[in-house]
């Protein structure tokens, strides 16, 4: 295969940012697509996007092969160095999977089944703006209206260990009264997940259990700034629910010793930084031969998520994929394809099964670079 042509389109999104959307053309006039939102610094993951598109055009390359070596050399907890070259790996798989008339999730499963559809679970933090209780609680409500029963949400805004010392207990306080509104809203037999984001210290874990517990909360994500086995175990025990994490790791080995640190039931990983959707593959095989379930992380825009999708139903251990929810009304115009019926979200190809229509979004786009 040769590639002729790189892309980026900026897509402007909501007041957490843009969609950074990867276009790799091929000779043969196949597009491939990747995404390198969330980056942290865009003109930088732009410019060195354009850098991988240049070394790669005009080569003959094997594409998983040229996606493989991207990320050679390159940090493992640099997020903005890891970004653009897995926006760049996740177009070329599919790239490779459009060439050969097959999904990418057929190409990841080997000899196993592939399912046709994935679950899904709401994340409603991104699209609620304001943080008041209400606009969160409807928010829910609007989950559960298209049929979703699972939803996620990151309450604590005010928390951190630091607050904690300085301010007590207290500071949870904004946290419970926004979750008791969303329980409220998605009703007792939905599913509530929380994002703490490192928030929690070990020694107010109990305090965390005790939110989780009355709140029927089965999944904790991320909950103390330091990972600790005995301190995992007191929550689990505590509150009923499973202790998820991940996110902040790159790597296959990074992940691995998380792992195997006992602390988390649910390992989550992002395919913008890990090296796309082959990696994140490897991930979740790795994952599976510990028994550990596998859920990918993804606030992501449409390209992630099928990327992420694909992987899901490649494998048996991937359990859920997150679903950034409401975020604008017009993404199924931008991406063509993406089909999400209720708690499910389908999965088809060639490819990822989606185009990107850039000019077909309903916000103001940016001009390709």
């Amino acid at each position: 295969m040769k590639i002729v042509e790189t892309k980026i389109h900026t897509i402007p999104v909501n007041h957490r940012g843009n969609w950074v959307l990867v276009q790799l053309t091929s000779a043969d006039g196949l597009s491939g697509w990747g995404e390198a939102s969330d980056s942290r610094d865009e003109a930088a993951c732009i410019a060195e996007i354009e850098r991988i598109g240049r070394r790669l055009t005009r080569r003959d390359i094997a594409p998983l092969d040229a996606a493989a070596g991207l990320m050679d050399r390159i940090s493992a907890t640099d997020r903005l160095a890891r970004t653009p070259p897995s926006a760049v790996a996740q177009a070329l798989y599919d790239l490779a999977a459009r060439q050969k008339g097959v999904p990418v999730a057929r190409m990841l499963a080997g000899n196993a089944k592939v399912r046709t559809t994935v679950p899904v679970y709401a994340n409603v933090n991104r699209m609620c703006a304001s943080r008041d209780a209400a606009t969160i609680a409807a928010a829910g409500k609007q989950v559960i209206d298209a049929g979703i029963t699972r939803v996620k949400f990151a309450p604590f805004d005010e928390v951190s260990p630091k607050a904690l010392a300085s301010k007590g207990e207290s500071v949870v306080d904004p946290g419970v009264a926004r979750l008791t509104a969303l329980r409220e809203a998605i009703g007792s037999n939905a599913t509530l997940m929380i994002d703490c984001h490192w928030r929690f210290t070990h020694d107010t874990g109990p305090l965390l259990a005790e939110i989780a517990k009355s709140l029927d909360i089965g999944w904790i994500e991320d909950p103390f700034d330091s990972w600790d086995r005995a301190a995992a175990d007191k929550l689990r025990q505590q509150s009923g629910g499973r202790v998820t994490g991940g996110e902040d790791l790159f790597t296959c080995e990074a992940l691995e010793k998380l792992i195997k640190s006992g602390c988390i039931d649910v390992a989550i990983a992002d395919v913008k930084f890990v090296g796309g959707t082959g990696e994140l593959d490897r991930i979740c095989k790795m994952a599976a031969r510990h028994g550990v379930a596998f859920a990918p992380h993804n606030p992501s825009g449409p390209l992630c998520t099928a990327a992420s999708a694909h992987v899901v139903a490649a494998n048996r251990n991937a359990e859920i994929l997150e679903f950034p929810y409401g975020e604008v009304a017009w993404r199924n115009r931008l991406a063509q394809g993406e089909r999400l019926l209720g708690g499910v979200l389908q999965v088809s190809g060639p490819g990822y099964g989606i185009d990107i229509r850039p000019e077909r979004a309903g916000a103001p786009v940016l001009a390709a670079l």
